[in-house]
């Protein structure tokens, strides 16, 4: 299946997860303890990091493994050897988040906090009661697909492109070739222009790729990379084997 139908796929499941986990934090919300006093620090002590992370450990298991899957299979067409995987990029992913995540999970974190706080006061008139004021939080946290549904696709868009790159990326690491890496942009009047202008660009595997504005990246959505190259992306990478001057596969246990 190619990237751009795979990806509407990857979106639409990451989309669906991001709101689920928003549904599930704000309707956590004990809305009965809450007063004028008390209902920002209720909200701030409610929507935790933990919650946050478990949204994203959702998203990079269930799309990494899927599209690691993929390349894994892609891989072991050319080399005809097994890659130990599922276990492996399960633990890569897991220590990528808690490693690396923290400034991701805290963003998105202090916004969502925000967004709430911010929405209830512009709903509420000047002498509101504390009823008024619970029963509108209930209602934001009961609609929560519109209230945080722009904020839903751009994480989907964000998070697809950084868990299949990551996936993709540390599936050609466990393979025995040696290869390089291709960035391949998304082929539309969407793309960036940078990121239209490194597409086809091939680099050693372990090398980063150079980004236009000077900056580099491991892979599309790689989140030690500026946002304004993350944020939004929908490229993908791809992996070509190196071969010798007869032609044979490059295997690492050959250098």
């Amino acid at each position: 299946m190619e990237w751009s139908k795979l990806q509407s796929i990857y979106e639409r499941k990451a989309y669906r997860i991001v709101q689920k986990h928003v549904k599930a934090i704000l309707q956590g919300i004990p809305i009965n303890n809450i007063g004028f006093n008390t209902y920002e620090y209720v909200i701030d002590g409610n929507i935790t990091e933990e919650k946050i992370k478990a949204m994203f450990i959702e998203i990079y298991t269930a799309i990494g493994i899927n599209y690691g899957n993929r390349i894994k299979k892609t891989l072991e067409k050319t080399t005809k050897a097994n890659i130990l995987f599922n276990d492996v990029l399960l633990e890569q992913i897991l220590l990528f988040l808690y490693n690396e995540g923290g400034i991701k999970i805290t963003s998105v974190r202090s916004t969502l906090i925000e967004q709430l706080i911010n929405a209830v006061k512009e709903s509420l008139k000047e002498n509101a009661t504390v009823i008024e004021l619970q029963n509108e939080i209930y209602r934001i946290a009961k609609q929560s697909g519109s209230f945080y549904k722009w904020q839903a696709l751009r994480i989907a868009r964000t998070e697809t492109t950084s868990a299949s790159g990551l996936a993709a990326y540390q599936t050609a690491q466990q393979s025995n070739l040696v290869m390089t890496k291709k960035w391949i942009s998304a082929k539309d009047n969407r793309t960036r222009l940078d990121h239209a202008i490194e597409n086809g660009q091939v680099v050693d595997l372990e090398e980063p790729f150079l980004m236009a504005d000077g900056s580099t990246l491991l892979y599309p959505g790689d989140t030690k990379g500026k946002a304004s190259q993350v944020i939004n992306c929908r490229c993908t990478i791809g992996f070509i084997p190196k071969r010798d001057a007869d032609g044979m596969l490059i295997l690492k246990n050959r250098m």
